[in-house]
């Protein structure tokens, strides 16, 4: 028996094996594909603004591209220098959401919403929720940090919350937060979903994307285990991914609702503004953030604390995941047949979502850089 054993043909590798801090060039790209589905099924799926972006022609050629590209040269950004803080965590989300100017021209003249509080130039309420809400929170740091929890061993974007967050939580607790999360998306989804069936559907499509992708990885990366840092872009890498994201800026600047372009200064300074002021509060907050310890020589992987590792053994909690995915759409559909609650359900969010904003500025001003 021990020599038949021993005899039997090694595993087959998806992957030779790779030095300490040297990931595959496919490994990151497949990652950052599903950094990518992340963002566009938690910003634009959830609020059905597109929802079946990886089954049309402009999902595929702009908003999935726009906001992989957005989500990767921000977290380049705050990642490489500095400890990542909830401060430059936030503010990073701030200028993603900005594409809603010069791109979309939702804060010079909305789709959606209350079309009356004019500031600038700049209507207030959609202002508001984009920028101190929607885009931070839903297209930016939730996609890392889900993406981090689900298909890497590091938890640094979980130790850039605040404390109460932070605590250990019962399997319990987590259960609810998940559930409760679900039902928020659900509602989201289902207030601006013609039917149940389209909302039922868009969250199955959604779904098969991104299990599809997550099967792929999990695959791929079976015998190797990454921290987040590692899988972001390389120095050379956020260069080129910048260029193409300022092309793609351009680009759709001109070609997207060029009639809602204001005619006069006034609204674009108002712009110019926002990313200044957004911008040098990043940079403030970056340069006094605190600085990572150096690993042993013999480690070439970017530096992490070791208490933000995980085990590889515990690394992918499908139980949270598949219950997510049972309850998203089961309440996408269920709440399209009631909309007055999803109302309900998205002022509160709205409210609550706008006040931390406020929030994470106050902070970032009076205590910049702070961990």
């Amino acid at each position: 028996m021990e020599k038949s054993l021993n005899n039997q043909p090694p595993p087959i590798e998806v992957l030779p094996p790779v030095t300490p801090g040297h990931v595959p060039f496919p490994v990151k790209l497949l990652f950052w594909i599903l950094l990518g589905i992340t963002s566009v099924i938690l910003a634009e799926v959830v609020s059905f603004s597109s929802p079946f972006p990886f089954f049309d022609g402009w999902g595929l050629t702009a908003v999935f591209p726009l906001y992989t590209l957005h989500v990767l040269v921000l977290a380049w950004i705050v990642f490489r220098p500095k400890k990542l803080t909830l401060n430059a965590f936030f503010l990073a989300g701030m200028l993603l959401g900005l594409y809603e100017a010069y791109i979309t021209k939702v804060l010079w003249q909305p789709t959606w919403g209350d079309s009356t509080w004019v500031i600038g130039g700049v209507y207030v309420v959609q202002t508001a929720i984009l920028l101190l809400f929607w885009h931070p929170v839903m297209a930016f740091m939730l996609p890392l940090f889900f993406s981090e929890g689900l298909f890497t061993t590091s938890r640094e974007t979980w130790a850039s919350l605040p404390r109460f967050l932070r605590q250990k939580h019962s399997s319990r607790a987590l259960t609810i937060a998940v559930i409760l999360f679900a039902v928020f998306c659900g509602s989201y989804q289902a207030n601006n979903s013609p039917s149940a069936g389209i909302a039922l559907l868009s969250c199955l499509a959604a779904g098969v994307v991104f299990f599809g992708f997550t099967f792929l990885w999990n695959r791929v990366t079976r015998h190797h285990h990454y921290r987040l840092r590692e899988l972001l872009p390389s120095m050379r890498e956020g260069i080129v991914l910048s260029s193409l994201l300022l092309i793609l800026y351009i680009y759709l600047g001109i070609t997207l609702r060029p009639e809602a372009l204001p005619k006069t200064i006034g609204p674009h300074l108002t712009i110019w503004a926002l990313y200044a002021f957004v911008g040098i509060l990043l940079f403030i907050n970056l340069r006094q953030a605190p600085t990572l310890e150096s690993n042993p020589s013999n480690d070439l992987r970017p530096p992490v604390p070791s208490e933000l590792e995980l085990d590889p053994k515990l690394r992918f909690p499908w139980k949270y995941l598949l219950l997510f995915w049972v309850i998203f759409p089961v309440t996408s559909a269920v709440v399209s047949l009631v909309k007055p609650l999803a109302i309900v359900v998205i002022l509160f969010s709205w409210g609550v979502g706008i006040l931390g904003g406020l929030a994470i500025i106050v902070r970032s001003i009076c205590a910049p850089g702070k961990s």
